[in-house]
């Protein structure tokens, strides 16, 4: 969860509930963004990402082959 009063972003993990603040700007804005990508892409590879619910809940991740990209040589 993020929240921000234009001076000042503090982040708080939903899972653990840790939290730490940074300053407000457009290059944190930029970060939020890339980390919810970054999580995006993640959670498609491993799934079982998404049960982590409450403080202590755990997964096993399993390896897997990143999967061919398309288009290939035109």
């Amino acid at each position: 969860m993020i929240e921000h009063d234009g001076k000042a972003a503090t982040f708080t993990c939903t899972h653990c509930k840790n939290s730490f603040e940074m300053p407000w700007d457009t290059n944190t804005r930029f970060m939020i963004r890339s980390i919810r990508h970054s999580l995006k892409k993640r959670t498609k590879k491993y799934p079982e990402l998404q049960e982590l619910k409450y403080a202590g809940d755990f997964v096993k991740l399993v390896e897997r082959a990143d999967e061919p990209k398309k288009g290939g040589c035109k």
